[in-house]
């Protein structure tokens, strides 16, 4: 019952007390599904900043996108434009927390999960006006939760996706986190000081091996990531 209503709770009790339980069960264990627009018969194109909730600095992206992207195409370009390498489990929610509606992909269908198909879905169909914003969570171990807010609205559908700015590496693949990304943005800051490796790694050697080449947490090249962009389709 934990994050239920006072109204739930109340309903629980007589339901308890009436012997009436399992009606009632069934109705909070209910999954709220999300809440889809018509695709619009224009289609546009959004502005948006995507963020790296947590991470200070800021590590965030700007872009321009077509509304009629898919969410599959959607999370590529989400995965390309950080710099991350789509070696994990990812999932879109229409709110701001984990117990928020979200969309079941190809995985969650065949482990026999209901709900949405995030395959068919539209950017349009969640997003219309600024300041409207979809969530994406990336690696469920790691949990890298990112916002994806609308800036702009264009009025004319772009005819390519294009990274117009951001800031900051995204963290390493399997970093523990934002407080293990932090420990070793640190200690790559600090120019690889040995006092502040992680004592998750034997030795500085053995970090640097681990670590992607010639990461650093303070890189970001746009070229570099356009010319990713523009490879992917």
């Amino acid at each position: 019952m934990a994050g239920g209503t006072p109204d739930e709770h109340r309903a629980l009790l007589e339901a308890l007390l009436g012997g009436r339980v399992s009606g009632i069960l069934e109705g909070l264990n209910t999954v709220a599904q999300p809440v889809l627009r018509p695709s619009p018969n224009k289609v546009s194109g959004f502005r948006v900043r995507l963020d790296l909730r947590g991470a200070k600095p800021p590590v965030w992206r700007r872009l321009e996108l077509p509304g009629d992207l898919t969410l599959p195409r959607v999370h590529d370009v989400i995965q390309e434009s950080m710099g991350w390498t789509d070696s994990h489990l990812h999932r879109f929610r229409t709110g701001r927390d984990h117990r928020s509606p979200y969309f079941i992909t190809a995985f969650d269908l065949d482990e026999g999960e209901d709900g949405v198909l995030e395959d068919d879905v539209r950017l349009d169909q969640l997003v219309s006006a600024e300041g409207d914003a979809i969530w994406y969570e990336y690696d469920f171990g790691d949990g890298w939760d990112h916002v994806l807010k609308v800036e702009k609205v264009m009025r004319e559908r772009p005819a390519t996706v294009r990274c117009l700015g951001g800031r900051m590496a995204c963290p390493p693949e399997d970093c523990g986190g934002i407080g293990g990304y932090d420990d070793l943005a640190a200690w790559v800051r600090s120019g690889y000081d040995e006092a502040l490796l992680s004592d998750v790694f034997d030795n500085a050697a053995d970090a640097r091996d681990w670590l992607p080449l010639d990461w650093h947490p303070d890189h970001f090249d746009l070229g570099e990531v356009n010319a990713i962009l523009s490879t992917s389709g």
